[in-house]
């Protein structure tokens, strides 16, 4: 009879160890606030939770923080996990050390910005071989195993910026190029172009002057272009950290030196509006972080397959006549530059951007 009863003691005990693993192996639902982006550099993730990482090569500037805000409203709207970073200045190594700690962690998907297209090859085909899927947005690196490529459509909008300065500043005289770096592709590209806007004029070209990534120097040298050049019609800057500082020089000089450049923000909007600057080609950044995440979040979620061409949208160009309220009020706030994109993104019908059909 004892053994009988131990017997049964014993299958209890089993019955209830086995109902205790069984209840253990079911995943909770995660909550909405599991499921919102998130920029910590650490990945800890729920099982049914897609994570998307976000590596550019810095994250320094108005044009950065616009990505970054359009990449996390993504991430927000379509219920993924977003990690972004990057360094502070431009850094190959430290940037390709980021972007192999967020496969290692696990990421399903990488968004890059290549600030230098040389040096991504090998990382992004170790990426690859782990399984993860790798998209480059605003600078790319063609060579690469990248799945497709997302940014704004850089040759058309430089030749429309060499348009628009070449109306406002004539077909005579001398036209000085400048940029902050030169050597990426997307910054060759803009000067080929808004040379090409000029075909059939009579207007000289400066050398393409490197302006440097520090902002005193990057002043001073625009400051050193504009007096040192008598017969100047136009300056025009080809990277957004030019815009602010040859507004400024425009306005100590008191010049009537048209003035064309890239993405201002909200210092270099106002100098627009004033007439200091005259005329810039905005590249919609905030949509280069939106969309690629976009696309990631609806290929990891729904099953949709990536364009493997480049994805491309127009930019923008607008002059010193054209600044509305609407446009400093954009750039306000995120939340403003949310509100607006979002919105914009709606009545134009580009939530399967990136996707094929």
């Amino acid at each position: 009879m004892k053994r009988i009863v131990a017997l049964l003691l014993a299958l209890c005990m089993l019955a209830c160890l086995f109902a205790g693993c069984t209840k253990e192996e079911v995943n909770p639902t995660p909550s909405s606030e599991q499921n919102k982006a998130t920029d910590e550099p650490s990945v800890t993730t729920e099982d049914d939770e897609y994570h998307i990482g976000f590596v550019v090569h810095t994250t320094s500037g108005d044009v950065m923080s616009a990505i970054e805000y359009g990449a996390k409203a993504a991430a927000e709207d379509y219920g993924v996990k977003l990690t972004y970073t990057g360094p502070v200045d431009s850094d190959n190594t430290q940037q390709i050390s980021m972007f192999e700690s967020l496969v290692a962690a696990g990421c399903d998907a990488i968004v890059i910005i290549a600030g230098d297209s040389t040096v991504w090859d090998e990382p992004i085909a170790a990426a690859v071989e782990k399984g993860v899927t790798v998209v480059i947005t605003d600078s790319d690196a063609p060579t690469s195993q990248r799945a497709t490529y997302f940014g704004v459509n850089t040759a058309k909008l430089a030749y429309d910026l060499g348009t628009a300065v070449r109306a406002q500043g004539g077909d005579e005289g001398t036209v000085a190029l400048g940029v902050c770096v030169l050597g990426p592709e997307s910054h060759t590209t803009r000067a080929n172009q808004v040379m090409a806007a000029y075909e059939g004029s009579n207007v000289k070209f400066t050398e393409v002057f490197e302006t440097d990534l520090d902002t005193t120097l990057n002043y001073n040298n625009w400051e050193n272009i504009l007096t040192s050049n008598s017969d100047l019609s136009a300056m025009v800057g080809l990277s957004a950290i030019e815009t602010t500082n040859m507004g400024k020089v425009a306005k100590s000089a008191d010049s009537d030196v048209v003035m064309g450049a890239y993405d201002p923000g909200t210092e270099a909007l106002n100098l627009l509006k004033e007439g200091y600057l005259d005329v810039c080609a905005f590249q919609n950044v905030w949509m280069e972080g939106y969309l690629p995440v976009q696309a990631l979040a609806r290929m990891l979620k729904e099953g949709r397959q990536l364009n493997p061409e480049d994805n491309l949208y127009d930019g923008q160009i607008v002059t010193s006549a054209e600044v509305t309220d609407e446009l400093m009020q954009r750039a306000e706030s995120e939340a403003n530059m949310n509100a607006w994109y979002r919105q914009y993104i709606k009545d134009n019908g580009l939530e399967d951007f990136g996707l094929l059909p």
